[in-house]
């Protein structure tokens, strides 16, 4: 009987696959990637193996219990210079919650810089790092530019590509969109420039911020 979680077909052979400048493999052996676990939010983990669509992970984070059930699906990124590797995966292990046996459902989907036209901003925002379903002190950052798909934030707060955030900033009225940092770089004045692609779904968010990017593209016809 066909696994209901995984896709017709073969299974995919994707831990091995090059980045995208045709250099080292992108799931390797101490590789660094995250885990967007639906119940805790970001996890953390090293790859200890990859063979064929089978990794085997290392946690780094003390998840909440009954977080990770085995057949789970949840996604598994993997931060690039250039952006962000995503898979869809199941759990097929898991022992002691420190160890994982994870199978890679999906062929990656590399998510780059934006390509949105960006709109300049000079906003006030609170963010917040949502990580093992723990969310973190509000840190104030400034929201330099804003795209239908995400926004680049400036100030003196380090953030990691990979990390998942809570962006709070006024559209006219409160708005907060849940991100991932897809590049993070230190600039001029101890400052730090962090670009975020917002996550699928926030309709409501959504809609506002598309409201305020039309109200902007409107003036900038007259």
């Amino acid at each position: 009987m066909q696994d209901p979680l995984m896709p017709p077909g073969n299974a995919p052979t994707t831990s091995i696959k090059p980045d995208d400048n045709g250099a080292a493999p992108v799931l390797v052996t101490g590789a660094r990637v995250s885990l967007e676990l639906p119940e805790a939010g970001t996890c953390v983990a090293v790859v200890t193996s990859a063979v064929g669509d089978q990794v085997r992970l290392q946690l780094l984070d003390e998840l909440p219990p009954g977080s990770l059930h085995l057949g789970a699906a949840f996604e598994l990124f993997v931060p690039r210079p250039a952006g962000i590797y995503h898979w869809l995966c199941a759990l097929r292990e898991l022992e002691r919650e420190e160890e994982a046996l994870v199978q890679l459902l999906s062929e990656p989907l590399f998510v780059q810089r934006r390509r949105a036209h960006r709109w300049e901003a000079s906003l006030e925002a609170q963010v917040r790092r949502v990580h093992a379903a723990r969310r973190g002190a509000v840190r104030a950052m400034k929201v330099a530019d804003l795209s239908r798909g995400g926004l680049k934030l400036e100030g003196p707060v380090r953030l990691s590509t990979g990390d998942t955030l809570e962006v709070g900033f006024n559209l006219g009225r409160e708005v907060e969109l849940m991100g991932r940092v897809v590049m993070a770089y230190p600039a001029p004045g101890d400052f730090w420039a962090v670009h975020v692609s917002f996550l699928e779904g926030q309709r409501e968010a959504m809609e506002l911020l598309d409201r305020y990017i039309a109200k902007r593209a409107e003036g900038r016809r007259h």
